[in-house]
């Protein structure tokens, strides 16, 4: 793994586990087995740092949004949060009213999501009637519960959240619940 690399795998672990306030450079060096000049280096500290990570995740993410349909990326971000956890904890584990690094960018990047989640309903691949933005946060809280949540995933779920049989289950149940919004008419509306 060239230098680079572990130092993002390092930090993705310390924003993980301590999200970014909490993080520490010294620990992030220290997991990487570099020492924290380079961080400085490659990254320019640890806001740098933050916002590499989040311009890796914002590119998977666009990556996995360009399933066929909404309901395989759906099932798609179930998977990819159940394999790539670290992304998950680290948003999970910002302070409530604090503006995270890098927010501007990634408030841009969600724009671009919901305008392509405003193109797969004018496709009809799920109800006009439903607000984009709703539809948007409902999909990315279901796609990170297990993750999230896995306590009342397990409950709920009566499975391991961790589990292999858990997520694809999980994946392929948000998966229909994504397909039914299509399907549903405006009769049903509560």
């Amino acid at each position: 793994m060239g230098t680079r690399r572990a130092i993002l795998a390092a930090a993705g672990a310390e924003f993980a586990a301590h999200g970014f306030d909490g993080a520490r450079v010294v620990r992030i060096a220290e997991a990487a087995g570099v020492s924290h000049q380079l961080i400085t280096y490659y990254f320019g500290g640890k806001r740098g740092l933050y916002e590499a990570l989040s311009d890796q995740w914002l590119e998977e993410s666009m990556r996995v949004s360009q399933a066929r349909t909404f309901a395989e990326a759906a099932r798609r971000y179930v998977h990819w949060a159940h394999e790539d956890p670290a992304w998950v904890h680290t948003l999970t584990r910002e302070e409530p009213g604090t503006r995270p690094p890098a927010e501007d960018e990634r408030a841009a990047e969600l724009f671009k999501h919901v305008e392509e989640l405003r193109e797969r309903q004018a496709r009809g691949e799920f109800r006009s009637d439903l607000d984009v933005g709703a539809v948007a946060l409902v999909f990315f809280a279901a796609s990170i519960a297990p993750v999230a949540i896995p306590w009342i995933a397990r409950e709920l779920g009566q499975q391991d959240p961790e589990s292999t049989e858990f997520i694809d289950h999980y994946a392929e149940q948000v998966g229909r619940i994504v397909s039914a919004l299509a399907e549903a008419t405006t009769e049903t509306q509560v």
